[in-house]
């Protein structure tokens, strides 16, 4: 009895030992987290770059004051509407050179065989613009309230 008790308690020290070891050697894949990858910061334009949006249906976006060197600017404007959904426009407007100013048509709902249904927006905009061009890329985040 005493050598079966021994016998006993080295399998579980042994046990104990393995998987304690083995935590150590977990796969590198498993322990990565966003946090580890470096990334790049982008940085915002200056304030004489000014985003407008008038109408709550069909809309203009207007942005003036684009940067000198700009060829695109890609946005996405995302919104609450009243059924509770949460729902977004995208796009992006090719800058001529030497524009100083742009102006974009969208509609706040969805278009589907020459029918448009509007959305009910509740609350404010959220406007992120992505300016691209000669000098990089340069941010502009804006809330809107129509």
């Amino acid at each position: 009895m005493i050598v079966g008790g021994v016998v006993v308690a080295l399998i579980a020290i042994a046990a104990f030992v393995l998987m304690g070891s083995g935590s150590n050697n977990e796969n590198e894949n498993d322990k990565k987290t966003v946090f580890d990858k470096p990334t790049s910061v982008i940085p915002t334009v200056d304030s004489s770059v000014q985003a407008e949006v008038e109408g709550d249906k069909d809309a203009v976006l207007t942005i003036k004051g684009v940067p000198e060197g700009t060829e695109e600017i890609e946005y996405e404007l995302s919104y609450n509407t009243k059924n509770g959904s949460i729902e977004g426009v995208l796009g992006s407007i090719t800058v001529e050179k030497g524009e100083d100013t742009v102006e974009e048509e969208f509609v706040f709902g969805t278009s589907s065989s020459g029918v448009t249904r509007y959305h009910e927006i509740d609350g404010k905009v959220k406007g992120i613009f992505k300016f691209s061009g000669e000098y990089g890329q340069k941010l502009l985040e804006k809330e809107f309230t129509l």
